[in-house]
């Protein structure tokens, strides 16, 4: 199945959204990682939408491309693109905070601990 994917424009509003909904500095700190952020789920590496979305959400959060706000755009850019390819993001706020917390507290942010987890939580309305 094709998907259809973020462009670099889509990203760059969605962060720019996340700093202005909870502030922060607008600026990007390395377009490269940035550029490679957006591209890394066109490379055919990964073999359906919820592992593209945890290789965006990994990419964005950890290679730091902007200078504030890379943890909060990359989640939105994962919720994003789950919704234009027809998935829903379902757990609770409370359960995903608890989530995210706990992977950078033992410093197991991860795409081999994002991919299981979304698998569990996400709904794909299009099967």
């Amino acid at each position: 199945m094709r998907f259809d994917y973020l462009t670099l424009d889509e990203v760059l509003a969605i962060h720019a959204n996340q700093i202005e909904i909870y502030g922060g500095a607008h600026d990007i700190r390395d377009l490269g990682a940035l550029e490679a952020a957006v591209a890394r789920l066109k490379s055919g590496y990964y073999t359906d939408l919820i592992a593209e979305a945890a290789a965006l959400w990994e990419s964005l959060a950890q290679n730091h491309p902007f200078i504030d706000g890379n943890k909060r755009a990359g989640f939105a850019c994962m919720v994003t693109i789950l919704r234009i390819n027809d998935a829903r993001f379902e757990p609770s706020q409370s359960e995903t905070i608890a989530f995210i917390l706990d992977l950078y507290e033992t410093g197991t942010f991860s795409f081999e601990k994002l991919e299981p987890w979304l698998r569990v939580h996400v709904a794909l309305l299009y099967e």
